[in-house]
């Protein structure tokens, strides 16, 4: 690594950017391209971010920035499932009008099908998993500033005379504190949208869940599947967050607390952010084995009001098949601990799957009306195949697969025709106002910054959509199981979609009056994977 002080690199302007994805999703901080920029300037780069999807900027305008950039030499795209075809098409634009800058490219889509990004030299490189160490090597290569040869830089995919050459994994950085805090040119942009600014205590998890792409993304390098910062490293980061003005965070971990994070560690993070006079509202994601409950206590005091946790079913047989190391009972202790501590709980919820039964659906009725109040993406939800994860490698053994979808998404079949017929029914029912459903939990599940007489208001108006879509599932249930045929079963989702059309409409300007009243822009697209 070269000195902090140096620049010798300052004439070499590097651009990192990511486009506008279509999703359900309001934009936030995208602290991938932050951290890689951090450390490209720590080894002298020069180094511009440009955040389509938090600025709202159209993809031809992130192109016409990018080209006004006379000194520019490399570009780097962040590219995922919602936006991979649009950046390869950033690429070719880029590639026409500039053939001598270089393009390089990461996150899950290269990560997971980096031939797609490299073929015919659309990008000259991809990077495979996490990015800090490889992109400083890439970018000496790039700007002649290594000796290093192309295939002697681990955790990459490129082209060579139609040859498409992968070299050897990569291996995880083991000490999270070495990296340095991610550069937050565009903290602004998030605060000005009302969104929290995110950050990153730990990366991985220890779970081996079926459908998962986090365990997927980090078996494509060498390293412990779970790596967390110290205290003192988190805590210094927030202090400096606090002392630019941010009150409300985002803990971005996929699983904030794992077996070294125990009871004791949870006690000295919440000492010591009491010792600096931190005050900051707190959001992050853990997994329901991981939940005691001193622990919680602890972490309610340092200022964790919400967690994202992963339930994802009300069956102990479906919760066997997806490989969750919590069971039906863990999940209940979990919830029980974390309504006790009066923290707002998103459970990660998947209903369906190509296995399910009707007597798991039956179980998880009852699940979610014993537990109505925990929040989750509607009544409606099922297992993504994406590529890469474990659940699309069963199914393609299986021979189970229908098609692929978008976003690199894998369709299937259900075998349970009972199944088959409230998925159909369910689905229908959520996709009728399921922009109405993101919109009322967008402030409280991703979250914004808003404060706890906000998340009120709208946790209040998300609990008519919550009873009202278990009203639905029972009667749902309850049809198929008296044998209803599939012609009646949809004649009567449709009269229920339209009786209930007016509550729907009322709720939904209330919505809009509550964001009015909050300063919140509601401007996500419709779920493009619910069709």
């Amino acid at each position: 690594m070269k000195d902090n002080n140096i620049n010798e690199n300052v004439g070499n302007r590097i651009i990192l950017t990511t486009l506008s994805p279509d999703t359900h999703r309001t934009s936030e901080e995208n602290l991938g391209l932050a951290y890689l920029t951090a450390v490209l300037r720590k080894n002298g780069y020069n180094v511009e971010i440009i955040d389509g999807w938090l600025a709202g900027l159209e993809d031809a305008e992130v192109l016409r920035q990018i080209m006004s950039r006379k000194d520019t030499t490399i570009v780097g795209v962040s590219c995922y499932m919602s936006n991979n075809d649009k950046s390869i098409e950033l690429a070719r634009k880029i590639r026409s009008l500039n053939p001598n800058i270089k393009l390089m490219c990461g996150g899950f889509g290269p990560s997971f099908n980096p031939q797609k990004f490299v073929k015919d030299g659309i990008f000259d490189i991809a990077m495979i998993g996490e990015g800090e160490n490889t992109i400083v090597e890439v970018c000496e290569y790039l700007t002649g500033n290594s000796e290093r040869k192309l295939n002697e830089i681990k955790g990459i995919v490129y082209e060579d005379n139609g040859e498409i050459i992968r070299t050897p994994k990569r291996e995880l950085i083991k000490n999270l504190d070495e990296i340095p805090f991610p550069a937050r040119d565009t903290m602004k942009m998030a605060l000005e949208r009302k969104s929290t600014v995110n950050i990153l205590t730990a990366r991985g998890c220890m779970g081996n869940c079926l459908f998962c792409s986090v365990n997927a993304f980090n078996k494509l390098s060498i390293g412990n599947k779970w790596r967390g910062r110290s205290i003192d490293n988190i805590v210094d980061e927030l202090k400096q967050l606090q002392d630019m003005g941010v009150q409300y965070v985002k803990v971005i971990d996929d699983s904030f607390l794992e077996k070294e994070r125990d009871e004791e560690w949870a006690r000295e993070f919440r000492d010591k952010i009491k010792a600096r006079g931190i005050k900051i509202s707190l959001r992050g994601s853990l997994k329901a084995d991981q939940v005691e409950d001193k622990k919680m206590g602890y972490l309610k005091e340092a200022g964790f009001h919400s967690f994202a946790c992963g339930i994802e079913n009300g069956s102990n047989t479906a919760l066997k098949r997806m490989n969750k190391s919590a069971s039906l009972e863990d999940n209940k202790k979990a919830l029980d601990i974390l309504k006790k501590h009066g923290i707002y709980v998103q459970a990660g919820f998947i209903l369906f799957d190509d296995n399910t039964t009707f007597e798991e659906l039956k179980e998880n009725y009852d699940f979610l009306r014993e537990y109505d109040w925990i929040i989750t993406k509607g009544i409606f939800s099922e297992m993504f195949a994406a590529d890469g994860t474990l659940y699309t490698e069963k199914l393609k053994k299986e021979d189970k697969i229908v098609k692929s979808d978008v976003y690199d998404n894998n369709k299937y079949d259900i075998v349970n025709p009972q199944v088959r017929m409230a998925y159909n029914a369910l689905k229908r029912w959520h996709k009728s106002h399921m922009k109405l459903y993101d919109m009322i939990i967008d402030p409280i599940s991703s979250p914004k910054a808003i404060d706890s007489t906000g998340e009120k208001e709208f946790y209040d108006l998300y609990f008519q959509l919550k009873l009202k879509d278990l009203d639905f599932m029972k009667m749902i249930l309850d049809r198929i199981g008296n044998g209803i045929s599939e012609e009646d079963l949809n004649q009567f989702v449709t009269l229920q979609i339209c009786k209930n059309s007016r509550l729907y409409d009322e709720i939904n300007y209330k919505g809009q009056k509550l964001c009015h009243k909050y300063g919140l822009n509601y401007d996500a697209k419709e779920n493009p994977f619910i069709r």
